[in-house]
């Protein structure tokens, strides 16, 4: 160590005696001391009025697990009716089995029964997939919502909250402040495993289910509580009045073109609305 203090010295030393040699150098010299001097008590300074990092989201445990799992078990009962209303329609489907895996690959009731429906009514696959790729926009906004606690998160969670991401979990996880990632996860599995079974059971009691008159209230019952919680905000407002205005027009017209053109007025009236806000936004940004 005395070596290498000595080293340092002797080289601080050639360096101010060449310096030393011609005035231009010298004065270089004492700038370039001046410039490392005033960078490093900036540093000092920025450091010190920097908060804290927050620290990451700890790993999901087996507690965080179970205890989303448990929270999730009242939505699953309250899914039950929409479920079996999804089976129905699976058995009432030309393609049972086809109808029947679209279970997992969209994960949502209210999308699945629309697709279900707009595919029975012979309006083509693209407005089938169309209405029901409409009906889940919104999970964009949670997976948005989502991005702070599964940053760090490796792909493989990443990826497998994506696959479970619906309503009910993604609810329940933003209403707790530790174990976010655990819970959620522990909230949507068990959402995700329960959810084919009941649609299994409403397959097996199509017939049951579809003759129960109030059963037809359940998709509209589903949307309208999906939409109702966002009429406080005036672009989601209105959307749903234009898109409403566009299905009064197309009352004629087949339900696939009808729920198209309702979704595309719906958004187009929502983005004129939201735009003086997002040139707002644009601006202060």
């Amino acid at each position: 160590m005395h070596t290498l203090n000595r080293l340092v010295a002797q080289s601080r030393d050639q360096e101010i005696a060449r310096a030393a040699s011609h005035p231009s150098r010298l004065m270089e010299h004492d700038l370039r001391l001046a410039r490392r001097h005033s960078r490093r008590r900036r540093d000092a300074t920025t450091s010190a009025r920097e908060p804290a990092s927050a620290a990451p989201p700890a790993p999901a445990r087996a507690g965080d697990l179970t205890s989303g799992a448990r929270a999730v078990l009242p939505a699953v009962v309250a899914f039950a009716p929409l479920a079996l209303m999804v089976g129905a329609a699976v058995d009432a489907s030309d393609n049972r089995l086809a109808a029947w895996l679209s279970t997992w690959t969209i994960h949502g009731g209210a999308a699945q029964l629309i697709t279900l429906d707009v595919v029975a009514q012979q309006s083509g696959w693209i407005a089938a997939a169309t209405a029901g790729l409409l009906v889940q926009t919104r999970l964009s906004a949670y997976s948005t919502a989502m991005v702070a606690d599964w940053r760090t998160a490796p792909l493989g969670l990443r990826l497998l909250a994506g696959v479970v991401l619906s309503d009910a979990p993604w609810a329940l996880a933003q209403s707790r402040s530790t174990g976010r990632r655990g819970f959620y996860l522990g909230a949507g599995l068990a959402l995700f495993l329960a959810w084919p079974v009941m649609v299994t059971v409403g397959t097996a009691v199509g017939d049951g289910v579809g003759g129960i008159a109030a059963a037809a209230l359940v998709p509209a019952l589903v949307l309208g509580c999906t939409v109702a919680t966002q009429l406080r905000q005036r672009p989601v407002l209105a959307a749903a009045a234009a898109a409403a205005l566009s299905a009064v027009v197309t009352v004629v017209a087949s339900a696939g073109f009808a729920l198209v053109c309702a979704a595309v007025v719906g958004i187009v009236a929502g983005l004129v609305v939201d735009r003086p806000r997002m040139r707002d936004r644009r601006v202060a940004s």
